[in-house]
């Protein structure tokens, strides 16, 4: 029972880890700051804000990919997770302290050093603990695998370079007679199957005479999109669409779009002078307009105008794919880019309805034209595009229709699962880059 709930639940168990380590770590500061004395007091003193701590810093955890079986890789790889997060974590958190100090009404620099530290090392010495508990034969997740796919190279080299994804592959080409055999020799969990194995009535008979050993079965393409968040075009047919693709959400695009119009009025404050100080320096460190504008391809590939701030000279000539190390960009212009500063009239493209905040990039018109040549690229116009997505997070600027169809795996991923709490996420991920450039 323990270990099921270790092979399905890794990473909530990091999550819930850090929390329990969290507490522990307040207790033994408290507790040495106070001695028995006056523990019981300066606890419900500190209980408020140091949960306001918790918040914050599990917010920064996430952002800094430590809920990734990536950040168990290796104890080097966790050390230097934990610390940076826990560097910007503690940065920001005392800069929150001094700013509202009627609030958090204690002098908490001793402790909150002190609880940072503690935190750190323990926090270092669960998740070692934690991987070596991922990788260990008794918590693995046994997969046989019935699958021709290229893609299975792909995912063996993935799962064999990651042993703390707690995975064991065990490829089965044989006599499909030996099926059962080979499930209770491996003590089998999971089942992966491609296409080609699904459409065989035999094995699909076989597979269905193992449901009720509480055996997992998954598709190919499901199974890929666990490991790489993305969606891979060679597994999938039309019947995919129809399956899994839902069009229609309307009550959370009405929701979204609501938030979207009062975050954009709640910051005109904010955003209102930072436009007119990047209008001047865009107009005075080169000629040409100050805002560019550029014909984009958005919902139900009905075409728009987007607006940025001018990054490149005016009157250049070049490909449509932006290089690295463009001569086009003006100075300004790379450190707008850096920042993503430039694409801040695009709030004025949300306003309008055009985009939303999140969701797949709008392509150029040409651009989209040529990609139209990807198989299934036109699912990508069912739904608004938007200024960040899940594509740019994971992925970097496409420079040819190859590195597109890529990233338009990561789109068919965000189509699918799209939700308010997917987007969260997103802009979550997207923040890291102020502080991260990572792709």
């Amino acid at each position: 029972m323990f270990g099921e709930l270790i092979k399905r639940h890794k990473l909530g168990i990091a999550f819930l880890g850090d929390i329990a380590v969290f507490f522990v770590s307040m207790l033994l500061v408290l507790y040495a700051r106070y001695g028995n004395g006056y523990f019981a007091t300066q606890f419900s003193v500190h209980l408020e804000p140091f949960l306001v701590v918790l918040f914050l810093w599990l917010t920064i955890f996430y952002i800094s990919n430590l809920y990734t079986f990536k950040a168990f890789s290796n104890i080097i790889e966790i050390a230097k997770r934990v610390s940076t997060a826990l560097l910007v974590s503690f940065s920001i958190t005392i800069t929150i302290f001094y700013i509202f100090s009627r609030f958090f009404e204690l002098t908490p620099k001793a402790n909150l050093i002190m609880l940072t530290i503690a935190f750190g090392v323990l926090d270092i010495l669960w998740r070692y603990i934690l991987r070596k508990v991922f990788t260990r034969k008794a918590y693995r997740s046994n997969i046989l695998t019935l699958a021709a796919s290229p893609l299975m190279m792909e995912i063996s080299a993935y799962v064999n370079g990651n042993p703390q994804l707690g995975y064991s592959l065990y490829p089965f080409n044989g006599d499909m007679s030996m099926l059962n055999n080979a499930i209770q020799r491996h003590s089998i969990t999971q089942v992966v199957i491609d296409g080609k194995f699904l459409r065989n009535n035999a094995v699909t008979k076989l597979l269905y005479g193992i449901l009720s050993r509480q055996i997992e079965i998954m598709t190919l393409t499901d199974f890929y999109e666990s490991l790489f968040g993305c969606i891979p075009l060679s597994e999938i047919e039309e019947e995919w669409f129809i399956r899994e693709i839902t069009e229609n959400k309307s009550l959370y695009e009405s929701t979204k779009r609501l938030i979207e119009i009062l975050a954009i009025i709640l910051t005109l404050p904010i955003t209102g002078p930072v436009s007119i100080v990047i209008s001047l320096l865009v107009a005075m460190t080169s000629k040409g307009p100050i805002i560019y504008r550029q014909e984009r391809t958005g919902k139900n590939n009905q075409p728009f105008t987007l607006y940025k701030f001018r990054t490149m000279i005016t009157d250049h000539n070049g490909p449509l794919w932006t290089t690295a190390n463009d001569s086009r960009v003006t100075l300004a212009g790379k450190f707008l880019r850096y920042t993503h500063l430039d694409e801040m009239p695009q709030l004025y493209n949300v306003l309008r309805g055009d985009i939303s905040f999140v969701g797949p990039r709008p392509e150029r018109t040409k651009l989209a034209e040529i990609y139209g040549q990807i198989p299934y690229y036109e699912i990508r116009h069912i739904v608004k595009p938007g200024i960040i997505g899940w594509a740019q997070i994971n992925y970097k600027p496409s420079t040819s229709v190859d590195e597109a169809k890529i990233k338009f795996q990561y789109d068919l991923y965000y189509i699918k699962n799209r939700s308010l709490i997917l987007d969260i996420f997103i802009i979550l991920k997207t923040a890291r880059a102020f502080f991260v450039k990572n792709k």
